[in-house]
């Protein structure tokens, strides 16, 4: 198991600290995915509103990915039934 190491990130105006096992690359990577989100929705909006509104697009944005996902797997399956030896007649 990774050790947990404090880190500060910010979100929005707020700092916030909190402990994670996640690499610094990995880190950054998800909070300029948060961040991106937040700076979409506009900087007007409170930080409670702002935290709402950002896991709901992001969880709209999984939604949405889960979904192709599960439509690739179908389509992989489909092609792992096809053998190309079937194809090939005498």
């Amino acid at each position: 198991m990774a050790k947990l190491r404090e880190v500060r990130i910010v979100i929005g105006k707020r700092s916030y600290r909190m402990q994670t096992a996640l690499d610094e690359p990995t880190l950054l990577r998800v909070t300029a995915i948060v961040d991106e989100v937040g700076q979409a929705l506009g900087n007007g909006i409170d930080q409670d509103h702002l935290l709402m509104l950002t896991c709901l697009q992001l969880a709209y944005t999984l939604e949405k990915v889960s979904k192709k996902l599960e439509s690739l797997e179908d389509k992989l399956q489909d092609l792992e039934a096809w053998s190309p030896s079937s194809e090939i007649t005498d």
